[in-house]
């Protein structure tokens, strides 16, 4: 093994990580350097900040697969691959958050996280939409988990517009409708412009 190239890696993932946000910093350096320590290739690519510009020649430490539906929602809502790259980071076959939802209020944490869980699923599954049960748990991850009126905020008519059907406990994953698409565009723009 070739310690000081491995060096100048470690280094370089050092770099990448102090450029995200302090709440972010050590899941991204893991996330990196677990990809570098597990990686088969013997040259792992050059890596780039997440949103690096891929119009450079550069790649982005986030290979980001772009399935059917992720490219229609892209199309249609007329957001960019940088802007996804910009939040979300690909790696070991999972997609990680790399900005995440600072919601002054409960409810609009868990509408976001919905939203954000929904890009998530079709990223990784080709399937726009959200579970209500991974909803709940990283809710309660994050802190943005309200026990008594969990249910109830997917229910009020702002939040029960933008799915397909009715967000329920145990209940089936739930697509976005238009208005969801468009709520989940406003959340990765403004997640994307967070410097």
């Amino acid at each position: 093994m070739d310690y000081a190239q491995l060096k100048k890696e470690i280094k370089a993932i050092a770099d990448i990580a102090a450029g995200v946000p302090d709440a972010f910093r050590e899941k991204c350096f893991e996330v990196l350097l677990n990809n570098l320590v597990s990686g088969t290739p013997k040259s792992p690519p050059p890596l780039a900040p997440p949103g690096g510009d891929s119009k450079a020649g550069t790649p982005s430490a986030t290979n980001l697969p772009i399935t059917t539906q992720l490219r229609v929602f892209m199309q249609k809502n007329g957001v960019s691959e940088d802007e996804i790259k910009a939040i979300v980071m690909v790696a070991d076959g999972d997609a990680h958050f790399i900005r995440e939802p600072a919601h002054g209020k409960i409810a609009g944490g868990q509408t976001e996280w919905a939203l954000l869980l929904a890009l998530k699923n079709c990223i990784l599954k080709n399937d726009l939409s959200a579970d209500p049960e991974e909803v709940r748990s990283v809710c309660q991850e994050k802190g943005f988990y309200d026990s008594p009126n969990f249910a109830a905020n997917f229910r009020q008519a702002k939040c029960a517009r933008l799915f397909k059907g009715k967000m329920v406990k145990q209940g089936a994953p739930q697509g976005l409708t238009s208005e969801g698409q468009t709520e989940l565009t406003n959340v990765i723009r403004k997640l994307a412009a967070v410097q």
